[in-house]
C-alpha cells in the first residue's frame, strides 16, 4: 500500500474522492493507497454513501479534519470493506493511546470523553474497496446536536506530525496482514 500524506495545500472532502481510483487520477497512484490530508468536510446530498443518514437526513460536516481515503483491489466486498475500517479505526485508536489519549471505539466511531472525534464510511465500487475516515481537528462547524471533540482540544497540537505518524501506523497494519495473509496454507 501506497502512502502519500499532502501537506502543501489544503483539500477539502466533499465525498467524491470516496469514488474509485481516486488517488490515481489526483496523484498517480495505482494500487493500493492511502491519502491522508486535511481541509473542510461537506459532504453532499448525492455523495453520500450511508443510507441511514440519507433516511435521517443527517449532515456531515466540519471545518477542520485530517481525512484519510484508503482504496484495496485485493478484494472488493462490503463486509471487507467493514471489517478493514474497523481495523484501521481500532489501529488509530492505538495511535491516540501512544499519545497517552483513552479512547472509545463504537462502531467505525472514535470518542474521547463521551465526544464524537471521528467519522467514517466504507463501501466498494465495482473495482475496490474505499474508506473514509475523518478526524476533526477541531470541534468547530459540527452539524447541530452533535457532541463533538478535536484533535487540539485533546491536546494534539502538531498535526502535521500526527498525519504522518497515524498514515504510517495504518500502512503498516495493512501490510502486516497481506503478510500474513500470503504465509498460510490451506487447512486439510
Amino acid at each position: 500500500m501506497e502512502l502519500l500524506i499532502v501537506k502543501d495545500r489544503r483539500i477539502d472532502y466533499d465525498g467524491s474522492a470516496i469514488g474509485s481510483h481516486w488517488a490515481y487520477r489526483n496523484f498517480g497512484l495505482l494500487g493500493n493507497s492511502l491519502v491522508v490530508f486535511r481541509g473542510k468536510c461537506d459532504v453532499k446530498v448525492e455523495e453520500m454513501i450511508d443510507i441511514e443518514d440519507l433516511r435521517q437526513n443527517k449532515e456531515i460536516k466540519s471545518d477542520d479534519m485530517v481525512h484519510y481515503i484508503i482504496e484495496v483491489f485485493d478484494l472488493v466486498n462490503t463486509l471487507f470493506a467493514s471489517t478493514l475500517q474497523k481495523l484501521f479505526i481500532a489501529r488509530l485508536c492505538e495511535v491516540l493511546g501512544e499519545y497517552g489519549i483513552k479512547t472509545m471505539r463504537k462502531g467505525d466511531d472514535i470518542y474521547v470523553n463521551g465526544r464524537k472525534l471521528s467519522i467514517s464510511i466504507a463501501t466498494v465500487s465495482p473495482v475496490s474497496v474505499k474508506i473514509h475516515i475523518g478526524i476533526n481537528v477541531e470541534a468547530k462547524g459540527i452539524p447541530e446536536g452533535v457532541e463533538a471533540t478535536g484533535l487540539r482540544e485533546i491536546g494534539i497540537t502538531d498535526v502535521e506530525e500526527f498525519m504522518e505518524r497515524t498514515g504510517r501506523a495504518l500502512v503498516e497494519e495493512f501490510k502486516k496482514v497481506k503478510k500474513d495473509s500470503l504465509k498460510v496454507r490451506w487447512a486439510q
